[in-house]
């Protein structure tokens, strides 16, 4: 059945984005690497001097009452250090947090992204994992009248138009250059989304509502600049991390997140002054699983233009 989207409370702007993001892995794939790719990223803005501090508050097992079986989060960003200069302008130091709340049930999630900044702000991501080329059409079933109304985008994880500054210090991912030395999949060259195999894509249905009309375009920019940068930079990611999580199991993945949880919560308590007693560089640093997979260029000369369709 399609799905109604209700009016918007009187004042309430509503936008609706859907996020097309194809990967060069299989559905299955991408369930363990998601586990992976969303620790090792959230360390990375632990760590990075600008980045957001990050709390785990929960993560457990849940079963969600329409997707079934899967796994809940609750998380605590501190991003003003991410926020442009007109939102730290009026963001007070109290209300300058992202809370997440996330039901994980793959093929499909559902998270919420709330700031206390403002009374009625709320980022809804549902998300559905499927086995094509971003070609479905209306994937989340929305009535006619609302799909009319999203604006798709289509993110390219090589493409590196529009990139101004890497979003972390620590970050080398190149897929147009990286090979895996594991699957020989790479790099991932102009029309590689028609080409490889395994493939699958990440619908991801974005919706914000809030009620500053006065802010609309700044928030509408916001939401895109920080939404968009976060879902290609983690997919580039995961994909050049390819060689780190590929083969592993589930319990080594729920182990390294355990760990990069601990690890984050307390470099989080330092930046936020609640913890004097530890010094972040004295911090034992948590390893990559696989520490000796380190990114691998592939010659372009030596090439000839393979490119991803060839063992990807």
């Amino acid at each position: 059945p399609l799905r109604t989207f209700a009016a918007p409370q009187l004042g309430t702007m509503v936008l609706i984005r859907e996020y097309r993001i194809v990967m060069p892995v299989s559905v299955e794939e991408y369930r363990l690497a998601q586990i992976y790719m969303t620790s090792r990223t959230m360390l990375m803005e632990a760590e990075q001097a600008d980045g957001a501090g990050v709390e785990i508050l929960e993560n457990r097992p849940d079963t969600h009452p329409t997707m079934g079986a899967g796994r809940f989060s609750r998380k605590k960003f501190h991003i003003d250090r991410r926020f442009p200069a007109w939102l730290r302008m009026v963001a007070p130091k109290s209300g300058s947090s992202l809370m997440e709340q996330s039901h994980n049930c793959y093929p499909q999630s559902k998270t919420e992204l709330t700031l206390p900044l403002f009374k009625q702000f709320k980022i809804t991501v549902e998300t559905i994992h499927k086995a094509d080329r971003g070609t479905t059409e209306n994937i989340h079933k929305l009535d006619a009248k609302t799909w009319k109304s999203v604006k798709v985008v289509h993110i390219d994880i090589s493409d590196k138009s529009g990139e101004e500054k890497k979003m972390y210090d620590k970050d080398e991912a190149d897929p147009a250059t990286f090979v895996s030395e594991r699957t020989g999949r790479g790099p991932l060259l102009p029309g590689w989304q028609q080409k490889v195999e395994p493939v699958m894509c990440a619908y991801k249905l974005v919706t914000a509502e809030f009620d500053y009309w006065g802010l609309q375009g700044k928030v509408e920019e916001f939401m895109h600049s920080y939404q968009g940068g976060v879902f290609k930079n983690a997919n580039k990611q995961m994909f050049c991390w390819m060689d780190e999580w590929h083969g592993l199991t589930e319990p080594d993945m729920r182990a390294f997140e355990a760990a990069v949880a601990h690890r984050t919560n307390l470099i989080t308590q330092v930046k936020e002054g609640h913890r004097s007693d530890i010094d972040i560089e004295s911090l034992p640093p948590v390893r990559p699983l696989r520490p000796d997979a380190q990114p691998k260029t592939r010659d372009m000369g030596a090439a000839g233009g393979k490119g991803a369709g060839a063992g990807a």
